[in-house]
């Protein structure tokens, strides 16, 4: 007679001790940064309001719900829908989260009204078509019950989610690092000025990096280690956040900045900005 198993084991997913190690490493690292990020929101925020506040508190959330589902997972002997149930609803919030973190900053280098909307209705539009056919088959999978197309079906799923996503990711960051850019050429003179964009540049082209990680790990195979990377990868994005935001601050009260940033096509409003 058999004691009670995780969900890990009840589905067949089953991992080596090693990887469970890193699985527990990964994900003290990610909660550690989300309770971080939650705490500096409010510090760092005087007013709580607009979605570039929402949002990183929304992603931070979210990022913990995900690692606590993924605890619950692999080592409580629990039903399997609770960490699913757990790991989706995290899954949805950290990933559209942080996608709307990205898009919440990008009018203050990109001055297109329409085409910052046309960006927030493709966000919408890859939520609901990539998270609801993974929440259908992944629930699908996990019930013993279920024909294995479902469990295909999720295989399938997962990569072409994980490419949508990455690839909205590289749309916001791509956007980002090309006005901001242009704003370097745009404005040779000034050495702090020049120092604060170089940093902005530099770090998204980190955050593209991880996002490219993780895709390259679940090409090469590796989906446990992609698994276990994931919320790790997304709790760094949200901390490198917080450099953003100091370095956007740091343009906002220099002299050089003028509580603007200039631009081809005009002047922005910082208002989103704490203050």
């Amino acid at each position: 007679m058999t004691g009670p198993q995780t969900a890990s084991e009840a589905t067949g997913f089953i991992v080596s001790q090693p990887q469970k190690f890193v699985l527990t490493a990964f994900s003290g690292i990610a909660l550690f940064i989300a309770i971080e990020v939650i705490i500096l929101c409010f510090v760092t925020f005087k007013r709580y309001r607009g979605a570039y506040f929402w949002s990183l508190l929304v992603a931070s959330c979210g990022l913990i719900v995900n690692c606590i589902g993924f605890i619950i997972f692999f080592f409580v002997a629990a039903s399997p829908y609770v960490s699913v149930t757990l790991i989706l609803i995290g899954w949805y919030c950290m990933v559209t989260g942080h996608s709307i973190v990205l898009w919440s900053r990008l009018h203050l280098v990109f001055r297109r009204p329409k085409y910052l909307r046309l960006i927030l209705a493709l966000i919408v539009t890859n939520a609901i078509c990539l998270h609801v056919p993974i929440t259908v088959l992944l629930y699908g999978a996990v019930t013993p019950t279920s024909p294995p197309s479902f469990e295909r079906g999720y295989d399938i799923m997962e990569r072409i989610q994980l490419i949508g996503f990455c690839l909205q990711e590289f749309l916001l960051s791509g956007i980002y690092i090309w006005q901001t850019s242009k704003l370097l050429r745009l404005r040779p003179q000034g050495a702090p000025y020049r120092v604060v964009l170089t940093r902005l540049l530099v770090i998204n082209v980190v955050i593209l990096a991880l996002d490219a990680t993780v895709v390259i790990l679940e090409y090469a195979g590796l989906f446990s280690l992609q698994v276990f990377f994931k919320p790790l990868a997304y709790g760094l994005k949200l901390r490198l956040e917080y450099a953003i935001l100091g370095s956007l601050i740091q343009l906002v009260t220099s002299g050089s900045y003028c509580g603007q940033i200039p631009s081809s096509e005009g002047v922005h409003d910082t208002s989103p900005l704490p203050s």
